[in-house]
């Protein structure tokens, strides 16, 4: 490996230059709750499905949500092997990705002088950096490079056809693939803090709050509902709302009788319409 930096194992950095803040556990706690949102929402169309629905919709989120858990992975991670060259005082030159993760063995020797071996990554995580750096630059770049390299990856290991097409690539991007990509990050980079004695686990505050996982319904909330319906007006103008009919739906809506729909229903003569609220 070839790589040029400004500090040797010998030199340990200044405590004015010492920076304790891993911004790796912020998005590493995001990429969790990520994981867990595209899981809940699997299950949400798994039992539409089995009611006869087609579930398409939730299937979206959980798209979607798997997308963010893959980028705020590869992010955290990255953050984390940067900040560990920060603590060492190790000045890696290269902006690529891979030559920073392989350059962690200079800055472990740096901050575990006393360590009995090397730190270095195995075969398979230096593997899964790559599979994880080419998953994040297939959805955040639009350049057919890009495309290409996740595609041959996918076609060597026998996950997609040769000549695969984008959109049978992100069918690969699934609740599990989520799952599978945080528990790795999760693994390898508390292994490197242990072996590195940076003292700060990359999982360090990555709990997550009950209403993180939640998605009510907006409707639901009547402050929300109200908010929803004053941008409205801002931007149609003036409307009324009979206040009764909301009340009534609301109450249905809360028992589980009915849903809520806003519907426009112009006026006569040029007089000015209203929002109504109907039965769903």
């Amino acid at each position: 490996m070839t790589r040029s930096s400004t500090a040797t194992p010998s030199a340990r950095p200044e405590p004015e230059s010492h920076h304790d803040v891993d911004f790796a556990q912020v998005m590493f706690r995001r990429a969790d709750v990520e994981s867990r949102r595209a899981a809940m929402y699997a299950a949400q169309a798994q039992q539409e499905g089995a009611a006869g629905l087609s579930g398409m919709e939730r299937q979206a989120r959980e798209r979607d949500a798997v997308i963010s858990a893959v980028v705020l992975v590869q992010a955290s991670v990255e953050a984390f092997i940067n900040w560990t060259h920060i603590q060492a005082g190790h000045t890696v030159n290269s902006m690529n990705f891979k030559d920073r993760g392989r350059a962690i063995t200079t800055s472990a020797a740096i901050l575990n002088p006393t360590a009995t071996e090397p730190f270095a990554w195995e075969t398979a995580e230096d593997d899964f950096f790559t599979e994880l750096n080419k998953w994040r630059n297939f959805l955040g770049h639009a350049s057919p490079t890009s495309r290409n390299w996740l595609r041959d990856l996918l076609v060597e290991r026998g996950e997609v056809p040769p000549g695969a097409s984008d959109s049978q690539m992100m069918e690969l991007l699934t609740a599990p693939l989520a799952a599978r990509f945080v528990d790795t990050a999760l693994t390898l980079m508390n292994r490197a803090a242990k072996a590195i004695g940076t003292g700060a686990p990359f999982s360090n505050g990555a709990w997550d709050a009950p209403d993180e996982l939640a998605e009510p319904p907006l409707l639901e909330d009547p402050a929300a509902l109200r908010s929803l319906l004053r941008v409205t007006l801002r931007r149609t103008g003036f409307l009324s709302l009979p206040a009764d009919e909301l009340s009534r739906e609301l109450d249905r809506q809360r028992a589980g009788q009915t849903g809520l729909w806003v519907r426009w229903r112009p006026g006569r003569r040029r007089r000015p319409g209203r929002w109504t609220v109907k039965r769903g």
